[in-house]
């Protein structure tokens, strides 16, 4: 099975064998779809599932391109229960399916305990809570490089691009740069501590997303134990949805 999700800056894709282990994966930038140049692994596809949150002109590229590989496909929806996991969201086909897609995979293949919280790290920063078989809500937040230039573009002195990480920055490029990565942090941290205090017990945290490798030191360190990295967990979690309609 082919799992392909569209976020809003890189489409990501990865082919799935019958016991659900990757075989291949890829990723390219939104703006070089019209490029993209089919691989051979996609041959070896009957079926595809695809996420997209970037647009209607990004599903028209995608659709061509799996129609040029002759592979049927799906696009994927956040349902109201998926393999066990409930969605709690108000109106639960309006939640995000790559948000749902990552919590659908942490549910099955990272949840080892009542409680997870699952992060993606991307353009925007979603965090969303898992409890007792539920997906209980969460929060989205400007990602790193979209609050980066944000003061790039409404400040005049202000350049975060140009600084560093530090305790207590002395200089206004590593002052913005440390107040975008405290923004971060601290929103993970957070949440994690409410969901810890709502369920009493300590959530499993499952990273996935674009600046989760540079996340994932400073959350060890906050948190004393290393969160889980799951580099394909939105593609794992297409994956799981795809089967369940085999």
């Amino acid at each position: 099975m082919l799992a392909i999700d569209s976020g809003n800056t890189r489409t990501k894709w990865a082919v799935f064998n019958d016991d659900g282990r990757i075989q291949d994966a890829g990723v390219c930038l939104k703006a070089e779809l019209g490029g993209f140049i089919i691989p051979a692994s996609w041959k070896s596809c009957k079926r595809a599932i695809v996420a997209n949150v970037a647009g209607e002109d990004v599903a028209v590229s995608i659709t061509a391109l799996l129609k040029k590989a002759e592979i049927a496909f799906v696009w994927a929806k956040a349902q109201a229960e998926m393999l066990g996991l409930l969605n709690k969201y108000e109106k639960p086909e309006s939640l995000g399916v790559d948000r749902w897609a990552a919590l659908v995979a942490s549910f099955k293949r990272y949840l080892n305990q009542p409680a997870c919280l699952v992060v993606n790290a991307g353009t925007a920063l979603t965090i969303d809570a898992i409890y007792q078989n539920a997906f209980i809500g969460g929060l989205i937040v400007p990602g790193f490089s979209m609050m980066q230039n944000a003061l790039l573009q409404n400040t005049a002195t202000v350049n975060p691009q140009n600084g560093q990480a530090k305790t207590f920055p002395l200089s206004t490029a590593d002052a913005s740069y440390s107040g975008v990565l405290t923004a971060i942090v601290g929103a993970i941290v957070m949440q994690a501590d409410k969901l810890e205090s709502h369920c009493q017990d300590v959530p499993t945290v499952v990273m996935t997303g674009g600046d989760a490798v540079m996340l994932m030191p400073i959350l060890t360190q906050v948190f004393g134990a290393k969160p889980v990295l799951a580099e394909h967990l939105v593609l794992e979690g297409l994956y799981l949805m795809g089967s369940t309609k085999a």
